[in-house]
């Protein structure tokens, strides 16, 4: 039986750590993003992603008269970030955006720090590669055994658990590589600012269960699995050890320009026919197998022939500079393509993950890679088969679950047809205090208890969001079937759910106009009370100056012949009395609010409403009964629930 090795087991449970806290940054960047603005979101982020700096020379310089210094370090580093975990779980409000953005920037330093330690000496840096991916593949697992809803969200004691496991094993496995036996401290590693890349295509692409399903159009239970098997071949190809020492050059070539391919395919193709899912689910493979041989070869580049021990101030500082770059590297091309859906770049905005891959390919290309730099008891050959078995226990724990909570296509279980619809912004999953809270927005639908539901803004993968697949864990949670719509890119768009089956599914592109954001309409036929009825979930362009995309999209909209019973719910972002209205009223659509409910009635924001936008209009049916939901804040829209006569 293979020993477990206490600082290759730490890089991975770190790894699957900060990966969860840089998703957990998302919806809080995003709560200062709303209040405050772009400036605010980004003056937040560069504080919090540049802090691994001055946190690593804090650390290094607080141990620096004890023995071993960096372990020392690393062992302090890994008792705050665990009281912060815990503390993190408990908060809620602004507490939470301080204090969870404060454990980011933890974890990106005790990360960094894990890595500099265990990618010194013989192999030292394919170890650490190994258990980066390894980690990682733990992390889709996790992210499966939860449904893609993260335990911090969370205050259940599922939740809890979490918390707490990951809180003891960081302890624990620190503690045990404190007392590991050393030859001397570590060098400089040259390469190590590419871990900044590797974990911002790992929370957008690489390990994003959501975004892998979006994408190719197959269930959650069916790429994850995928997902995090190619993570745990790129940890075992990473981790061998080459037959030439400075590795097989034409072999990195390739992957160097395979990397930032692979990624554009990955995010561009569309899952729609079974080329186009052959084709992504290849890219995605071959994006993992392809960033884990060129981050192998950037750590076991060549570091300073010069012992540490003999210039502690400039290691320290390297070190230090190196953990800020880490930072930034994992946040900028996060945030920068969120932008664009915000500020158009001029540009796709994959590009930026492009350049992101090609960073990581540069670091793979540097000098000289694969040489063996320091002989010894410190050797390690090849990745650490006890971390590998523990991800791939955990893997196996995340795909049983998800094939267990996979729903089965057909009608709801329970066999009533209600007449109701709810049509609800979402605001991909954010609330107005920055919580991803699934299960209150579960329970707002259930009480309702709708045949149908129209969502927009749902998110399947967005960091904005918190990585989660709404639409799967709705879908699942209410005993739905779904469908989903693509709008501002693969991951993000409109969900219909219907207690019935969902036929003649249609997803209609909006025209673009003065963007900035790709719109669409998503049409299905479901029975709805006594009756098959075409539902569609609907979104439109959000500026106040967009009304002539506004129109346009709703021209386009109309244009197909619709016969038979129609109900159209969504944010038209267009109040009463406005062109946009008047162009449906005159398609012979029948607002619900307006004809049995109360139009005084307001929708947006959810915290203070000051104007009605969420609409449910009907062709060819007769409305009962309609209410806003009011008091819901668990999106900055309130949701609207309307009743058809049978």
């Amino acid at each position: 039986m293979t020993a477990l090795r206490p600082l290759p087991a730490l890089v991975a449970v770190l790894t699957l750590a900060t990966l969860e806290l840089v998703r957990c940054s998302g919806p809080l960047l995003d709560t200062t993003f709303v209040r405050g603005g772009a400036p605010a979101a980004a003056l937040a982020a560069g504080l919090t992603y540049v802090a691994p700096a001055p946190l690593t020379a804090l650390l290094l310089a607080g141990t620096r008269r004890v023995a071993r210094p960096w372990t020392a370090a690393l062992l302090g580093g890994a008792v705050l970030l665990a009281l912060f975990r815990l503390v993190v779980q408990q908060l809620a409000g602004d507490a939470r955006v301080v204090v969870g953005l404060l454990a980011v920037a933890v974890a990106v330093t005790v990360l960094t720090l894990a890595v500099a330690e265990l990618s010194d000496g013989d192999g030292g840096g394919r170890a650490a590669a190994a258990a980066v991916l390894a980690g990682a593949s733990g992390s889709v697992g996790l992210q499966l055994t939860l449904g893609t809803w993260d335990a911090p969200w969370r205050s259940t004691p599922a939740g809890w658990a979490v918390a707490v496991a990951v809180a003891l094993a960081v302890v624990l496995l620190a503690v045990l590589a404190r007392r590991e036996p050393v030859a001397a401290p570590p060098r400089k590693t040259p390469g190590l600012w590419a871990l900044g890349p590797v974990l911002s295509l790992g929370v957008l692409v690489l390990a994003n269960p959501a975004s892998a399903a979006a994408q190719s159009g197959l269930p959650l239970a069916v790429t994850g699995p995928l997902l995090g098997a190619g993570l745990l071949l790129a940890a075992v190809l990473a981790g061998r050890r080459p037959r030439q020492p400075a590795g097989p050059r034409r072999t990195v070539a390739v992957a160097a320009v395979a990397l930032p391919v692979a990624t554009a395919v990955a995010l561009q193709v569309s899952g729609a026919t079974a080329a186009g899912v052959a084709l992504v689910l290849t890219a995605l493979l071959s994006a993992q197998l392809t960033a884990a041989l060129l981050l192998g070869r950037a750590w076991s580049s060549p570091g300073t022939d010069e012992p540490a021990s003999s210039r502690p101030v400039r290691t320290s500082a390297a070190t230090a500079a190196a953990a800020g770059v880490v930072g930034l590297t994992t946040i900028g091309p996060v945030l920068v393509f969120q932008l664009d859906y915000d500020v158009p770049l001029g540009v796709p905005n994959v590009l930026v993950l492009v350049l992101t891959a090609a960073a990581l390919a540069v670091a793979g290309l540097g000098p000289a890679g694969g040489a063996d730099r320091r002989p010894g008891p410190t050797a390690r050959p090849r990745p650490d088969r006890a971390v590998l078995l523990g991800s791939a226990v955990l893997l196996l724990l995340g795909a049983v679950t998800a094939v267990a909570q996979a729903r089965p296509d057909g009608p709801a279980a329970d066999g009533r047809y209600t007449g109701r619809v709810l049509t609800w912004n979402l605001h991909y999953g954010v609330s107005p205090e920055g919580a991803v809270d699934l299960e209150a927005v579960a329970r707002v639908i259930e009480a309702e208890d709708p045949d149908v539901v129209l969502l927009q803004e749902v998110s399947r993968g967005w960091v904005q969001g918190g990585g989660v697949d709404m639409a799967s864990w709705l879908s699942q949670r209410l005993d739905r079937s779904f469908a989903f719509a693509p709008a501002a890119d693969g991951r993000f768009g409109n969900v219909v759910l219907a207690r019935g089956t969902l036929g003649d599914v249609r997803v209609q592109p909006l025209p673009y106009g003065a963007g900035p954001q790709r719109r669409s309409a998503l049409t299905a036929v479901t029975r709805l009370g006594a009756r098959p009825t075409t539902v569609t979930s609907i979104h439109l362009q959000h500026r106040a100056g967009n009304t002539p995309t506004r129109v346009a999209q709703l021209q386009a909209f109309l244009a197909p012949p619709r016969p038979g019973a129609q109900v159209v719910g969504g944010d038209l972002n267009a109040t009463p009395g406005s062109a946009e209205v008047r162009l449906l009223t005159a398609a012979g659509y029948v607002s619900a609010v307006d004809a049995v409910g109360d139009p005084a009635t307001l929708t947006d924001p959810s915290t203070g409403p000051t104007r009605r936008i969420d609409w449910v209009l009907g062709r060819g049916v007769a409305f009962a009964d309609a209410e806003v939901l009011t008091g819901v804040q668990l999106s900055d829209h309130l949701p609207l629930v309307v009743a058809v006569r049978p």
